[in-house]
């Protein structure tokens, strides 16, 4: 499979949110465009259905006004009755004609006949008008109109008024009927398209019962796709009615009464290439036939136009957009792959050997971390290295040493002979788990062997503790369990593991990491003063293991350089936590009480010589003296006594080292004189702040 580079799969990734981001975008701004046109174009379909209803009612209202006039006047009427078959009728017809501004005219008698029509002068007189509703309703003496069709291509509406005489006071009569049209055609559909921003048909059906467009807004020269469309769709809407009544009925005047139908619903109709929605309403005579109607149509591409010019935008951007994440991917893959190459050859290096390869600086961010982190692993491994070299150049300590965490220890080849007092001696078993191989040392507090778990087939140190320990305090077992119990939480490649707390025929015991080595005293022994490249491993490492002692609650009360053990690699062992505390006394016993076992007062902090209350900073303190002895070789303080000791720890501020050996940083210097500090406000507050300050300087 082909593999693809780190900016390839940055642009790929950035590419495809893009990608998605871009189409989920148009995808729900299309659904929603779409669902906010067909809104808006409902809303205006709706709203002009309703104004060419209220447009065609106001010119039916406003004829009819005119028309009467005539009506109302008796010079007129008198005229029009004068000579029924004569042509004053037809005169008067025309003149109501120029009046009204109606299409055509014509005029009944009271019974229905007709005498004139200002259209037609041949038009057969005393024709009986009656079976027309609009005239039948004007000789009851009402007003009446409707719609109509002529011709097959016209839709007219049509207004019917009674000729009312006056007898007497008691009321009038009706003499006739005066009957008009006007036409519904483009120009009323062009006036009603501009006031509500739609295009507007009007048709008729003619005689084939199909749709003939007599009116419209829409410019185009061929009728016939607006006319199927309307076949199509807008006649579902009116099936079942009879078509209007009769060839020729309306030309002879036997206009029927119609009215407007429920407005249909919206339908999608295709024309010349764009898509419209068209809602209309049927026009229908007293019978419920349909003579035709009317229908708004609006542009769903011109109501999508400002999306899709936005939608042209977001694509535009997308592309843009992409090209932007290519070459965004491409810097961010030189920030990224030059310092992880850097890194990746610093690790190669590493693996062969070589501490010595240059990390770029980071920033602040998590390739920055990384760096970091690298560099100071390179820097941890130097001083490794340094140390293991350091180790190497001397002679081999193959002597397995452990401390008994209160005076020296005294160092023991295997096999050696043990001290007289009821000590355990190589082949003996302690209870029924450990077998006994060597004496490793002995010391204040007890002795220390190496010996076998026969349960784990694992080789672990045992250090007896001598009966009197127990015996002088009653609630020494009891803090010395709970002081063990925390030390066994400790876990670390810096600290030798507690493992138990053992009894066997009345002498107490723990178990713990057996640990090859040589003692951090034995080597200032035999090597002197340790070179600051040397010192500074040593002293991390110790910073480490106080580090996570200290957060598990523990505080050691005895670091020193006898419970120091470094391996062969480099790597230093801190023994012995939680052990010292079956050593501590109270505030009110002497330092020289007998039978009391003081420690070490070399490496002890003011406070704890003084029995104060113990914290973290005790070990502080006495990690800055085993630092200093490693520096310069010696102890800061020195007397012939305890009791003079004591005292030059609590008044006397011993010598900086950098001032006894020239080769010592001064700020080192200064960092284990902080540590030394009687005032332990002024010390480093914890062993990560101490660990971070010798970071910073080696």
């Amino acid at each position: 499979m082909p593999r693809f580079g780190l900016s390839l799969k940055i642009f790929f990734g950035t590419a495809a949110v893009v990608t998605i981001l871009l189409v989920v975008t148009l995808a729900v701004t299309s659904a929603s465009a779409h669902t906010s046109a067909l809104n808006t174009i409902g809303r205006g379909l709706g709203a002009t259905n309703a104004r060419i209803a209220e447009q065609l009612q106001a010119r039916q209202e406003a004829l009819a006004g005119r028309i009467s006039v005539f009506a109302e006047n008796r010079v007129a009427i008198e005229t029009i009755l004068r000579d029924p078959v004569g042509n004053d009728a037809f005169d008067q017809a025309q003149e109501i004609v120029k009046a009204s501004g109606a299409r055509w005219v014509q005029v009944t008698d009271k019974g229905g006949l007709r005498l004139a029509k200002s259209d037609d002068p041949a038009a057969a007189r005393l024709e009986d008008l009656t079976t027309s509703p609009l005239v039948a309703g004007a000789l009851e003496g009402r007003t009446t109109s409707g719609f109509g069709v002529s011709g097959d291509t016209a839709i007219i509406q049509l207004v019917a008024v009674p000729l009312k005489q006056d007898l007497n006071k008691a009321g009038s009569v009706v003499s006739g009927v005066i009957m008009a049209a006007q036409s519904v055609g483009d120009s009323l559909a062009h006036a009603i398209g501009e006031a509500t921003g739609s295009e507007v048909a009007f048709y008729v059906i003619d005689r084939s019962d199909r749709p003939r467009l007599a009116g419209t807004t829409i410019a185009t020269a061929d009728r016939a796709p607006l006319q199927k469309a309307i076949a199509d769709q807008m006649m579902r809407e009116v099936t079942a009615a009879p078509a209007a009544g009769a060839p020729g009925a309306v030309d002879s005047a036997q206009g029927a009464a119609t009215t407007m139908g429920a407005a249909g619903e919206r339908t999608d109709i295709p024309l010349e290439g764009k898509a419209y929605v068209g809602q209309g309403t049927p026009l229908l005579n007293v019978k419920g036939a349909v003579v035709g109607g009317f229908i708004a149509l609006r542009s769903l591409d011109d109501e999508l136009a400002p999306f899709r010019a936005l939608r042209r935008t977001l694509l535009i951007t997308g592309v843009l957009g992409l090209a932007f994440a290519f070459l965004l991917s491409g810097l961010i893959t030189r920030q990224i792959v030059r310092p992880v190459t850097a890194l990746v050859n610093a690790t190669r290096r590493a693996a062969d050997g070589d501490y010595a390869a240059e990390i770029p600086a980071g920033g602040s961010d998590e390739i920055g971390t990384l760096a970091e982190a690298v560099r100071r692993l390179l820097g941890d491994l130097r001083d490794k290295q340094a140390l293991v070299d350091f180790l190497g150049g001397g002679r081999a300590m193959s002597t397995a040493t452990m401390v008994v965490g209160d005076g020296e220890a005294t160092a023991m080849m295997p096999g050696a002979t043990a001290p007289a007092g009821g000590a355990l001696m190589p082949g003996q078993s302690l209870g029924v788990r450990y077998d006994i191989k060597a004496l490793l040392g002995a010391g204040g507090m007890g002795m220390v062997y190496r010996a076998v778990d026969r349960e784990l087939q694992e080789v672990v140190a045992i250090k007896t503790l001598k009966p009197e320990l127990i015996a002088a305090d009653t609630t020494a077992l009891e803090r010395f369990k709970s002081e063990i119990r925390l030390a066994r939480k400790i876990s670390h490649r810096n600290v030798v593991r507690t493992h138990d707390l053992g009894e066997a025929r009345g002498l107490y015991f723990i178990t713990m990491e057996f640990v090859e080595g040589t003692t951090l005293k034995d080597l200032v022994r035999a090597r002197g003063r340790l070179p600051v490249q040397v010192m500074l491993p040593i002293a991390k490492q110790l910073c480490r293991a106080l580090e996570v002692a200290h957060e598990a609650g523990v505080i050691h009360r005895d670091i020193k350089p006898q419970n120091m053990v470094v391996e062969g690699d480099g790597t230093l062992k801190v023994m012995d936590f939680g052990i010292a505390r079956l050593a501590s006394r109270t505030p009110q016993q002497g330092l020289t009480e007998a039978g009391m076992v003081i420690g070490t007062p070399d490496y002890m902090s003011p406070e704890q010589l003084l029995g104060d209350e113990l914290d973290v900073r005790a070990d502080i303190y006495s990690a800055g003296v085993v630092m200093y002895e490693c520096l310069t070789g010696k102890l800061p303080f020195e007397a012939p006594s305890p009791m003079v000791l004591i005292a030059r720890v609590l008044e006397e501020t011993p010598p900086a080292p950098h001032t006894l050996h020239g080769d010592i940083p001064v700020a080192i210097s200064g960092l284990v004189m902080r540590a030394m500090s009687r005032e332990r406000d002024a010390r480093p507050a914890t062993a990560k702040a101490m660990h971070d300050a010798l970071e910073q300087l080696g």
